[in-house]
């Protein structure tokens, strides 16, 4: 059984504990079992008392989500204690009590092998050992057998009255398929399979096998359905995107022979795997983790935020600005949290939908901050057409740089939404005159007369303070930092004198050079961008880290 963790957040810290010495390890994998013990599955925990208890320190740092579920942290948990005891390479023979195999407790029990692999999703915690033969296998310690027996005795009693099947009881299986196919025409075997298993008080898996082994020996009738397999990658896809074209899930059925469940369960797959490939990032705050936020952040409709005059001809005030800013990043926070929490292999359509509806109300946020935005950019470009470029040009790569400011732009630190987007605007307008100076404009088909031009641009940066804006913050980074902080922040956001931007190194090229590690660079320049956040005022810090 090929293992996986789910959680992104689980994940990554599970992976940073992968260079910790085998001694840290041992304690580790102890920690590990024990906190899985105390674990419920209905409550969440703060990903720092996680880290505690496993690691005996605190995080300087926490990420976007702070609070993780149990029902999603003990799986994952299982999966490390399995990682890591076999990375330690333990001997089932030197432990101090008895290690059952995956057989030999499926023998204990007298259930199937498959059965115990599905007491593991329910808790029954495994280690990997290295056996009398030399191989690594899946191993239960008597005492994590006994604890799970004591918790599960009704699910383990069960299990044991379902013997395997006779020779006869196949039979008999497959005369009641042919029965029950003879008075009704089922499109699929799954639908047969279910009524079949309905009957016998068998499990669907149980019955489907034995089926095709008596198709495979020729013991059913050809009038019977047959199954037909798994889907391939390239049919999932189609039926996925004909189903976004509004085909009806009885077409679906009808064209590619599959139970109704089954086509919702692979529109639910394609759906979750669209939405996990998206890269949904927001700007955090203290106030999304409040028990009550969605109702202060989301109880007042988007209009009534508007300005009472037209979007497209009005400038947003500041509590304006806070209030769509502070909404637009809750509702993709809230779409991250819930993406956190889909279930690859059977996720929920109405998790699926809620995600994709907030996601559009975020879209219709930014709609809105850019539409009240679009005049900065027309009367800043407006600006700098002496320096050369084409007005439509310029609009152009000012609208890119507007969008990308409403992305990175944090509402928390107080300052003007339209001062942070008027330096992302001339920073792309920097990069783009240079190159396009001695190009006539050529823009006379494209009407900006109806746009608004007063907007105090006396008070809008030109080129010009641009330039020295990285002539200040170089002062600032020599004065500030000592030699190796300043080697690492000039080269990782490439700053230079000039107007054109060199292409920044990585922090690995960068550890290279200095022969440290890419962890150790990342924590020297913590520490620098600390010491420059003092001197620096708001626009400056992002015209460096922007």
């Amino acid at each position: 059984m090929k293992m996986r963790m789910s959680h992104p957040v689980l994940r990554d810290f599970f992976d940073q504990l992968r260079f910790a010495p085998t001694p840290q390890k041992r304690k580790q994998l102890a920690a590990s079992e024990h906190l899985l013990m105390i674990l419920n599955a209905e409550r969440e925990y703060p990903f720092d008392f996680i880290v505690f208890r496993i690691t005996g320190y605190r995080p300087s740092e926490k990420p976007q989500q702070d609070l993780i579920s149990g029902r999603d942290l003990m799986p994952d948990l299982r999966v490390w204690i399995a990682q890591l005891s076999a990375e330690l390479q333990l001997d089932a023979s030197e432990q101090d009590e008895t290690i059952f195999t995956v057989e030999q407790l499926a023998g204990r029990f007298s259930v199937s092998t498959k059965t115990i692999r599905r007491w593991q999703k329910r808790g029954l915690t495994g280690k990997i050992y290295i056996f009398q033969d030399g191989r690594k296998r899946m191993g239960f310690a008597r005492s994590t057998v006994e604890l799970f027996t004591k918790d599960y005795d009704q699910l383990i009693h069960q299990a044991g009255r379902f013997t395997l099947l006779t020779a006869q009881q196949k039979e008999q299986i497959g005369t009641l398929a042919q029965e029950l196919t003879s008075k009704k025409n089922y499109r699929t075997q799954n639908e047969l399979v279910l009524e079949v298993a309905r009957q016998i008080g068998r499990s669907r898996q149980t019955v489907r096998a034995v089926l095709e082994e008596l198709s495979r020996r020729q013991m059913i009738s050809p009038a019977m359905p047959h199954s037909r397999g798994r889907m391939s990658s390239k049919e999932t896809v189609k039926l996925y995107k004909m189903s976004q074209q509004n085909v009806s899930v009885k077409r679906l059925m009808e064209l590619f022979g599959r139970s109704r469940s089954s086509v919702y369960r692979i529109i639910n797959q394609r759906h979750a795997k669209e939405l996990l490939s998206r890269k949904i990032e927001c700007v955090p705050s203290d106030e999304f983790l409040l028990p009550n936020a969605e109702q202060i952040i989301l109880s007042v409709p988007l209009e009534k935020l508007l300005p009472k005059s037209s979007a497209r001809s009005a400038l947003l005030n500041r509590q304006q600005e806070t209030e769509l800013f502070r909404r637009y990043n809750y509702l993709k926070f809230m779409a991250s949290q819930q993406c956190d929490r889909i279930k690859r292999v059977q996720p929920r359509s109405d998790r699926l939908n809620r995600i994709e509806m907030l996601l559009k109300q975020a879209e219709a946020v930014k709609k809105v901050i850019i539409e009240t935005n679009m005049a900065l950019v027309v009367s800043i470009a407006g600006k700098h057409l002496a320096a050369g470029g084409q007005m439509s040009e310029l609009v152009s790569e000012g609208s890119v740089a507007l969008m990308a400011a409403v992305e990175k732009f944090d509402y928390t630190r107080g300052y003007r939404f339209s001062t942070y987007a008027s330096w992302a605007i001339v920073k792309g307008f920097a990069r783009l005159i240079p190159t396009e100076a001695k190009r006539l404009d050529r823009a006379g088909g494209v009407d900006f007369a109806n746009l608004p031009v007063n907007l105090r641009l006396e008070q809008l940066p030109g080129i010009m303070a641009v330039e020295q804006a990285h002539r200040d913050l170089q002062t600032i980074i020599k004065n500030n930092l000592d030699q190796r902080e300043q080697y690492i922040i000039l080269n990782h956001y490439a700053l230079d004198p000039g107007i054109i931007k060199k292409k920044p190194k990585t922090l690995k090229q960068i550890g290279d050079h200095l022969n440290l590690s890419k962890e150790r660079i990342r924590q020297i320049e913590l520490q620098a961008l600390q010491k420059l956040r003092q001197s620096l005022s708001p626009e400056q810090f992002d015209l460096l880290t922007g």
